[in-house]
């Protein structure tokens, strides 16, 4: 038996310029799963058809089914914190009336307040929040409304009277407390953007183009990017970008076709959008694309990343996608490599309350993680037993610790007939 002990206590820095792979999962549910919340890679909610909405914890591992109602769908949901959130609920009632509910929670999703919104026969397919008590809806004919009261009432807020100016609005998001953007448009008739500057009462019509929008992605403070999508394929895709809060901006026809029904950026430069079953992506703040085939070609709807290492994804039948970075040997990130194993820098560090193990294993192994004190006491074993090989992110929860210097040791003992046995002790940061 072949015995390496490592001890590294190295300052490091994180790249990752390179596109991941995605690993599909599946959810609790086999309905489609369009719309999908990560305020970060641990309180993530996913809802679509039949009005589901699950929450995971962990990163996916595990879901919670926080709704369900036959014959409705879930339009859009949207949290300011892991408690405040709220959700369109839409659907048909007594195979007539085209009914829209709102949905409110204050712990998280556990329970769910329903609230009817009217008019009847319209539907509503955006929500957003800029805090506890001021919110803004769009729908269908001229619906844009805002709440100041956190959702006991809803008044019609002012759009100008441009050409495109009452087309149904389908997405709204807020940049910051006073300048939001939406999106949205008709088939076939048009697309159009406005955007506002005093927390969403008033709005302005910005652009407007041939398809429709149903996303948009806030690339820094100042700079929003979004994608027209033609469904029939007719036509080719166009970027509309501003760098100055919307009042100017860039366009560009692309030589891709379909819809871009969600988008968003995994770095200041990267940006994923959904493309029916394709990812479409661009590297340099949408000057360029390019697209890729999703595993087993899935049909995929909405795209969230948290930061540049975690990404997720909603698709049909129930699936969830999970980003897994490329690792790439940049100095300073790979702290040991030998054939059996590579260990990467615990990600982030410093953190506060949670960090990432990140382990590659080129064979079968037993694996152990453990986390020490400044004084070698043992703190807690994070991990024990055997592990398939390939990439793995494992997730070590301080939330109960004080701030302070820790150490974590990883023991690898491949299993094959040559075992290879392998230890590093590195240093870790927690702040609070």
């Amino acid at each position: 038996m072949i015995k390496v002990f490592i001890y590294l206590i190295i300052p490091f820095s994180v790249s990752y310029p390179q596109p991941g792979n995605w690993n599909v999962t599946q959810t609790p549910v086999s309905a489609n799963l369009k719309q999908i919340f990560a305020l970060d890679s641990l309180h993530i909610w996913v809802a679509g058809d039949s009005g589901y909405i699950l929450y995971s914890s962990d990163m996916g591992e595990n879901w919670t089914i926080q709704n369900y109602r036959p014959d409705f769908q879930i339009n859009d949901i949207y949290f300011i914190n892991p408690d405040l959130g709220w959700a369109i609920e839409n659907g048909v009632e007594n195979q007539i009336n085209v009914v829209n509910f709102i949905l409110s929670t204050t712990n998280g999703g556990a329970n769910w307040l329903s609230t009817r919104f009217r008019p009847d026969n319209v539907n509503l397919y955006t929500i957003c929040f800029l805090d506890s008590l001021r919110g803004i809806v769009g729908g269908d004919n001229s619906v844009l409304s805002m709440t100041t009261n956190g959702g006991a009432e809803w008044i019609e807020v002012q759009r100008d009277s441009g050409t495109f100016s009452h087309f149904p609005v389908r997405k709204i998001r807020f940049i910051n407390d006073s300048v939001g953007f939406a999106v949205g448009g008709i088939f076939d008739r048009g697309g159009v953007i406005w955007h506002c500057t005093d927390g969403g009462f008033n709005w302005i019509t910005d652009s407007a183009y041939a398809d429709p929008f149903f996303d948009m992605v806030f690339v820094d403070s100042q700079t929003v990017l979004t994608l027209a999508s033609d469904i029939e394929r007719s036509f080719p895709c166009a970027v509309f970008k501003s760098s100055d809060l919307g009042n100017t901006w860039f366009y560009q026809e692309i030589p891709y076709y379909g819809v871009c029904n969600g988008i968003d950026k995994r770095t200041i430069s990267e940006i994923w959008g959904t493309f029916g079953k394709e990812f479409i992506v661009s590297s340099d703040q949408g000057e360029n694309w390019q697209t890729f085939t999703t595993p087993d070609s899935i049909l995929i709807y909405d795209i969230s990343f948290t930061d540049s290492l975690h990404g997720f994804v909603v698709g049909q039948s129930g699936k969830f996608l999970k980003y897994i970075p490329k690792i790439s040997s940049v100095d300073g990130e790979l702290i040991f490599s030998n054939p059996t194993v590579k260990v990467f820098h615990n990600y982030p560090n410093p953190f506060n309350s949670y960090t990432n193990f990140r382990i590659e294993l080129t064979e079968p192994s037993t694996l152990n993680i453990t986390v020490y004190n400044s004084l070698g006491q043992k703190i807690q074993t994070v991990y024990n037993g055997h592990s398939e090989s390939g990439y793995k992110e494992i997730k070590f929860n301080a939330e109960n610790l004080s701030s302070g210097i820790y150490f974590y040791s990883i023991e690898v003992q491949s299993v094959n007939q040559n075992a290879t046995q392998s230890k590093l002790i590195n240093k870790m940061i927690l702040l609070k």
